[in-house]
């Protein structure tokens, strides 16, 4: 099975994620997540060419992604380095100011696909009137996440993903996990925040889920999306009855 495939990729950019700043310093919400007890504890360690981080809503892996990104000085609202729109600290977590990023080398470029700002990014770069991505508004959400990366997306550079899934059919879905697979074994890094059972399968993905506890490196088969998943294909109408009882159903 391709998800069982285990491929070392090896020469990442970014190696580890570290807390410098004890958790009671940092600033609201950011004092109270598990994550960042963790991490101040035991850095985030990156040892393979794709790191695809899970985890249950308001547990802080958009934060921490996003945190990267900043860190790595991509645009906080998505784009390259060199993008220059909703450059504001509203837009972010302070979580950037306490971390250390550890490179092994610079990447000869990077960027940042953050779904909840993907229009914002369409429309700065059709504001440059010319480029490669000057007409992602043309396009569906999907189309433009696929447009990004066809364009932009190379061997040699850093990219950070947040939740790509949105707006992807599960078809569109597995192209994705092909199309970064590839890239990452031609020489890109991938760190990616995700929801999605299929994209959690990229072959040799080191996979960080976020849970109450903080993080664990986990095995694709514990992976929580993928077992809500297969437990709701496995019985659909069962899992429905189960959230909705008996008498719920649709007349």
């Amino acid at each position: 099975m391709i998800f069982r495939d285990c491929l070392s990729w090896g020469g990442v950019f970014l190696t580890k994620v570290e807390l410098l700043d004890p958790p009671g310093v940092l600033p609201g919400y950011l004092s109270q997540l598990p994550l960042v007890h963790a991490m101040y504890e035991k850095p985030l360690e990156l040892t393979t060419k794709v790191t695809v981080i899970t985890g249950e809503n308001g547990s802080g892996k958009s934060t921490l992604i996003e945190a990267i990104a900043i860190g790595m000085r991509i645009n906080p609202a998505g784009g390259s380095r060199h993008a220059y729109f909703d450059r504001t600290e509203e837009i972010a977590s302070p979580l950037h100011h306490s971390l250390k990023l550890v490179r092994s080398k610079n990447p000869r470029d990077a960027f940042f696909i953050r779904g909840e700002t993907m229009f914002n990014t369409a429309s700065y770069y059709e504001s440059l009137g010319e480029g490669a991505l000057t007409d992602l508004h043309q396009m569906s959400h999907g189309e433009s996440i696929f447009a990004v990366i066809n364009r932009r997306f190379h061997t040699g550079g850093l990219f950070i993903l947040d939740e790509p899934e949105a707006g992807l059919s599960m078809l569109r879905q597995v192209e994705l996990l092909g199309k970064l697979t590839n890239l990452a074994r031609d020489g890109a890094q991938v760190i990616m925040a995700t929801h999605s059972p299929i994209l959690l399968g990229i072959p040799g993905a080191a996979i960080v889920a976020i849970t109450d506890d903080g993080f664990e490196h986990i095995d694709f088969e514990r992976a929580e999306p993928l077992q809500a998943a297969r437990e709701f294909v496995d019985d659909p109408r069962g899992v429905a009855q189960f959230l909705i009882g008996e008498d719920g159903a649709v007349q």
